[in-house]
């Protein structure tokens, strides 16, 4: 053997994902100049890059050749003891090719994603929704689910109640909701509710679902009820306070007439009869209208750069002389860069988004406006934790889109 090669250093840690450099000693053991070309080896090569690929040393000299490894943060890339080897080869006498090796420590790394696949079900109590939950990490996901509502108007049971993803695998999951109150509704109702796949000493993976209720007494109903009610109740107070009163009048009137022909004319001197006098009374009935217009359809679109392990917003206030109802909203997330995103109404938080679940856009509308009066601020809050595997920029590029109409304060 005309050559001795190994790692300077001993057993060591890698993260998936991250550059790992090692140094690794060549000795030409021959008395004559070699050229020595330095390849990687098993199943490891493909992480695994050499700075120099060829070598040339003297007759009893040695250097030093770094070797870049990086493990890809994918679920194929397994955590353990994993073994990076390096072939050595002279030129001139391949038979006598010698192989370095060391071992590297993979480390486990996280990606647990919800992808729901009926964020809104329309239903008046009861709903089942359906959801996938993915594992892109390199360790087995064993994850309970949980439901998250704050405002507790939303309850139900999950089917499995706990499930364990092996890496790369997906799982699906059905989550029987039902509404806790609101019985009887003269307009639509939508409750807003999160689901959550936890495990102690990992992140927990969110999506948010909608329940929409459609109205249980519809307020066209309501509109014809009291448009009835209003119609009988006229037709009473003009029974009541015109036209039995004329009728009285004119029956009194009739009587007196009579009463009168058949009774003789006074002897002079005599008081004559008083005369009988019928009052007539007027009722009036005033109504009035009112003009309801819709609105202007109306869209603010805020742009959000956050940089890298950082926090940026955009903000727009309503203009003082307008009110502004939300209807709808769309995120867009166009280079599939992972955080979260939140809008803000004054400062109080109305949503949140994991952008990781985003792939695009993702539209949410909403069957209840949320009005907004003159001077409210609308801010839209973005927390990048890393860019997009085909983006070139250094931020997360985040943008919302709002629609809603406006009208005049």
């Amino acid at each position: 053997m005309s050559v001795q090669t190994w790692f300077s250093s001993g057993e060591m840690v890698a993260q998936p994902g991250a550059q790992l450099t090692l140094p690794l000693s060549i000795q030409n053991l021959s008395q004559s100049a070699e050229t020595y070309t330095v390849v990687p080896a098993g199943l490891s090569a493909s992480w695994t890059a050499i700075e120099r690929s060829s070598i040339t040393l003297f007759g009893g000299s040695q250097d030093v050749v770094d070797v870049v490894v990086t493990p890809p943060e994918i679920t194929t890339t397994s955590a353990g003891p994993t073994v990076i080897a390096v072939r050595v080869i002279p030129l001139s006498a391949p038979d006598d090719t010698v192989v370095a090796e060391i071992v590297l420590a993979i480390q486990p790394f996280d990606d647990r994603r919800i992808v729901s696949l009926q964020p809104v079900q329309r239903a008046r109590h009861r709903a089942t929704y359906e959801f996938m939950v993915e594992n892109h990490g390199n360790e087995l996901a064993s994850c309970r689910l949980k439901l998250v509502d704050t405002s507790e108007r939303i309850d139900g049971s999950f089917d499995p109640p706990a499930v364990g993803v092996a890496p790369g695998g997906a799982s699906l999951v059905r989550f029987k909701a039902k509404a806790r109150r609101g019985f009887f509704r003269r307009a639509t109702r939508t409750l807003d509710f999160e689901v959550e796949a936890e495990q102690q000493g990992h992140d927990p993976a969110i999506a948010s679902m909608s329940l929409v209720q459609p109205p249980t007494i519809p307020g066209a109903a309501i509109v014809r009820t009291l448009t009835i009610a209003a119609l009988l109740g006229g037709l009473a107070a003009a029974w009541f306070g015109v036209i039995r009163p004329e009728i009285r009048n004119a029956a009194t009137e009739l009587v007196d007439e009579r009463i009168a022909e058949l009774t003789p004319e006074p002897v002079d001197g005599a008081t004559p009869a008083p005369a009988t006098t019928a009052v007539d009374n007027d009722a009036a009935i005033e109504t009035s209208t009112a003009d309801d217009s819709d609105g202007e359809p109306s869209f603010i679109r805020l742009t959000v750069d956050a940089p890298i392990l950082g926090t940026a917003d955009a903000s727009q206030p309503i203009a003082e002389d307008i009110t502004f109802d939300l209807t709808d909203i769309r995120v867009e997330n166009s280079l599939n860069d992972t955080g979260i995103a939140q809008l803000f109404i004054n400062g109080a938080q109305v949503y949140q988004w994991s952008l990781s679940n985003i792939r695009g856009q993702y539209f949410e509308p909403r069957i209840t406006p949320i009005r907004l009066q003159p001077g409210d601020n609308l801010t839209f809050s973005v927390k990048c934790d890393a860019k997009g595997a085909t983006s070139t920029a250094d931020t997360c590029s985040t943008r919302i889109n709002i629609g809603g109409r406006t009208r005049p304060a």
